[in-house]
């Protein structure tokens, strides 16, 4: 397997120790905070009968980690959540918590909230570790109600407080108001955080920055993150928390990595020299009409051997032209190839 570029060489022990050692109290779960990039992860499918890849899958923890990402949303819009059931979401959880010695926040999102106190509760159970111990993941993520679109904000916190009271372990809001048709404001975040001690904070998916804004300045001590990848430099000068990405696609991956430790360290213009690769990989790949994740699948299939290129419907794969021109984009950014 190849990841590029010089990694530090941790062992997962050693990594789990230092990671994981917030305290696992009530108190200490209210105090949670992600740190550094967060990377949205995919889920990779099998060519012929479209299952979940499970060896593929721990490959791709492995490059991850060995790339130096320490944090990833599994389950979330990256990884096809909509896609998969019930069951594929919750043992990609428990694989994943067997296999990433890192931090894990588990998207628990569903149309109906009795399936989102499902996902949840099973979020919060142990399951067994890189080490055989018995631990459950670290925090969970969670969208508003969708298909019924432009519903009432009296009907989105009611549903939002019905999963919120099962939260026992650190919980982040997520707006994505594109695809789920309906938008959790200001307003309604900073109730709900009065309320609910274990909701830490928020991902934004939209290009708005200062709107994304608002959510931090009504709940300064929370954390906001956005979930473009374009935004990240612009998410930092305003004073966010930072930027879960879809860098997991790897074509950028140590890009992202160096912006991401450069904003912690305060070196503005260092993470807009590190943001190169990120803009133009952005714009070649939507000027060849290649969404987000066909291509992050392509770059995969590109970089870890066998990893399958696979994408669920409704989604489609991208042409063999396109798998070829967004190899020679990541041949020009200096990518590994396999």
């Amino acid at each position: 397997m190849k990841t590029g570029g010089d990694t530090e060489k941790v062992s997962k022990t050693e990594a789990r120790d230092k990671i994981r050692s917030f305290p696992r109290t009530m108190s200490g779960k209210q105090h949670f905070k992600l740190e550094g990039l967060v990377i949205a992860i995919v889920t990779p499918f099998q060519p012929y009968n479209l299952r979940v890849d499970e060896d593929s899958f721990i490959k791709y923890l492995q490059y991850l980690w060995d790339a130096g990402v320490r944090s990833i949303v599994v389950n979330g819009t990256t990884a096809e959540f909509s896609s998969m059931t019930m069951e594929e979401r919750m043992r990609i959880t428990e694989l994943a918590r067997a296999h990433w010695p890192g931090i894990i926040v588990n998207n628990v999102s569903a149309a109906s909230y009795h399936d989102a106190q499902a996902l949840l509760q099973h979020s919060q159970q142990p399951m067994t570790g890189l080490q055989g111990e018995q631990v459950s993941v670290d925090a969970a993520l969670l969208l508003p109600p969708y298909y019924f679109a432009g519903m009432a904000e009296d009907g989105l916190e009611r549903w939002l407080r019905q999963v919120l009271e099962v939260a026992h372990q650190p919980i982040y809001l997520y707006n994505f108001p594109s695809n789920t048709g309906n938008m959790i404001s200001a307003d309604l975040y900073k109730r709900l955080c009065h309320d609910f001690p274990l909701l830490r904070g928020i991902k934004n998916t939209f290009d708005d920055v200062p709107l994304a804004k608002q959510f931090k300045d009504a709940m300064p001590d929370h954390q906001v993150y956005v979930g473009s990848d374009g935004t990240a430099l612009e998410a930092m000068r305003e004073g966010l928390d930072g930027n879960v990405s879809s860098a997991g696609g790897c074509a950028y991956l140590h890009a992202m990595l160096a912006v991401a430790d450069a904003g912690a360290a305060g070196e503005a213009e260092a993470a807009k020299a590190a943001f190169g690769p990120v803009g133009s990989w952005l714009e070649q790949r939507e000027a060849m009409g290649v969404p987000d994740i066909p291509a992050a699948k392509v770059a995969l299939s590109a970089t870890i051997d066998g990893f399958p290129s696979t994408v669920r419907p409704p989604l489609m794969p991208a042409s063999r032209e396109q798998q070829q021109q967004l190899r020679d984009v990541m041949e020009q950014l200096g990518c590994n190839l396999s």
